[in-house]
């Protein structure tokens, strides 16, 4: 049986057509962009995805956060209820105006129309941690997160900062995760990779963090078991000096 949902509102953005659609059942609304769903929840601005938890917990330690990628606005919805100091990316002015409008993203907030990588290699400001959840139809991950623009990003970050990231991955075996978290790393920050493998077409976040453990945070694994999705944490498979030799060495700690 096909869910009975109603349209609050549709828009043109600069990527194509936004519907705005609530579910009755549920009452969660859901923004559609040129089809495809890119964030599901409720009115008050909470996520019905796993993955946006998982960063909400990457997340959750750091006080200043630049956010590249606005959409519903649920990630930033969620770290200004914990009372985060954030500045937000995105290239599409209406993304902000429907978060507000229909996801509660608050509107005292800084909200910057920008491309990502054109904010990033003009910015002179630093934050604790740096959460990047861009995409879309076409996006391409491995051509927007090239080694310049990941250098330029992490040499936005606070001493003891982090990245988190989330990442469309298509099958198993396709690199593209591993390399960009290997280019956002660099040399002092550890990767970690949250992912739901064998699922095409998912989710999956990228963590380079300072600590040397990420599995032992007994809020990140509580996310995971709160679902009956087949969330694990695994190391990344690269480091930044194997990109030019195009090795797959496994990183240390």
């Amino acid at each position: 049986m096909v869910a009975a949902v109603r349209l609050l509102g549709r828009y043109q953005g600069r990527n194509g057509e936004i519907e705005i659609v609530e579910c009755s059942q549920s009452g969660t609304r859901i923004y559609f962009e040129q089809g495809v769903r890119q964030s599901q929840a409720t009115p008050d601005g909470e996520s019905v995805f796993t993955y946006v938890k998982l960063m909400d917990e990457l997340l959750s330690r750091s006080a200043s956060v630049l956010v590249l990628g606005c959409g519903g606005g649920n990630l930033a919805t969620r770290l200004t209820h914990l009372g985060k100091n954030l500045t937000i990316i995105d290239n599409n002015p209406i993304s902000f105006v429907i978060a507000q409008k229909f996801f509660a993203l608050p509107d005292d907030l800084a909200c910057i129309v920008s491309d990502f990588r054109k904010f990033i290699f003009q910015d002179d400001a630093f934050y604790d941690a740096i959460a990047i959840d861009v995409g879309g139809p076409g996006f391409q991950f491995d051509e927007e997160f090239d080694v310049e623009t990941c250098e330029a990003i992490r040499a936005r970050l606070q001493p003891g900062g982090r990245i988190v990231m989330n990442v469309t991955v298509p099958n198993d075996i396709d690199p593209t995760v591993d390399r960009i978290a290997a280019r956002l790393a660099g040399d002092n920050l550890r990767v970690w990779i949250v992912d739901e493998q064998g699922i095409e077409d998912r989710n999956a976040i990228i963590a380079c963090v300072p600590e040397r453990q990420l599995n032992a945070r007994s809020a990140l694994q509580a996310v995971m078991g709160n679902t009956s999705e087949r969330w694990s944490i695994r190391r990344g498979r690269l480091r930044s000096r194997d990109l030019a030799c195009g090795s797959w060495t496994p990183a240390d700690d």
